[in-house]
């Protein structure tokens, strides 16, 4: 079981030596599985510069459950864009995160609030 999806907002924060992100990331660690979503470790991975900095992602990532999205999650983030990205300015890799993490019960940790509230059904947790 994992505790829930952590954002890509929060893994740079750690990637950057954020106090803060590492202690929560750290917590959560302790008590269950850490777990991000595949297209927030592709959001990741596009913003190396390098293959050094390429590298340490993918090491870094290497520490989590990766989860990716089924074909119901993308027809949910199919319906959630439709209703949301005029509305609210929500993106599709957002909307695709919501809809994974609503199948699977859980909450998305974020420092990025902005980007999940609009989602109905989904808890979103400001991690720090």
């Amino acid at each position: 079981m994992n505790s829930g999806i952590v954002d890509s907002c929060l893994l740079i924060d750690c990637l950057r030596g954020n106090p803060a992100a590492i202690g929560f990331l750290a917590s959560l660690a302790e008590r269950e599985a850490v777990t991000t979503d595949l297209l927030v470790a592709a959001e990741l991975l596009a913003g190396a510069r390098d293959k050094r900095e390429q590298s340490a992602i993918e090491s870094f990532l290497a520490a989590f459950t990766i989860v990716a999205p089924n074909e119901s999650d993308g027809q949910a983030a199919l319906n959630l864009y439709r209703q949301f990205h005029l509305s609210h300015g929500v993106d599709w890799p957002d909307c695709q995160i919501a809809a994974t993490a609503t199948r699977l019960g859980v909450p998305v940790y974020t420092q990025n609030l902005k980007h999940f509230v609009p989602f109905p059904g989904l808890r979103v947790i400001r991690a720090y």
